[in-house]
């Protein structure tokens, strides 16, 4: 997969801000691009984030972390994420995987 198709993926997805770009088994990758705001809620699945462009900070639990291109953010299921203070070319690499309620 490539950034541009990527992006093809979002602009033509329902929301406009999340493509779908592969599924396998219990393996979703997906790109996400978020634009002002950041609302997403809690997700069933583990995930990885892999910032493709942009910076921010990312808030997990009660952590906050500042991000930047090529970093990875690990996501366990449940647990309240959302990006903030980013870019306006924040972009992201998803994969989700596992099962509901995510490993053991």
């Amino acid at each position: 997969m490539t950034p541009a198709k990527a992006l093809e993926a979002v602009r033509g997805s329902d929301d406009g801000l999340y493509g779908v770009l592969l599924e396998n088994g219990s393996m979703e990758l997906g790109f996400y691009r978020p634009r002002v705001t950041d609302d997403q809620q809690p997700h069933t699945q583990d995930e990885i984030y892999i910032v493709q462009t942009g910076s921010g900070v990312f808030f997990r639990g009660n952590e906050r972390i500042e991000f930047a291109p090529g970093d990875a953010l690990f996501v366990a299921a449940g647990v309240e994420h959302r990006f903030a203070d980013f870019s306006d070319d924040f972009a992201a690499w998803v994969i989700f995987y596992g099962p509901e309620g995510g490993e053991l």
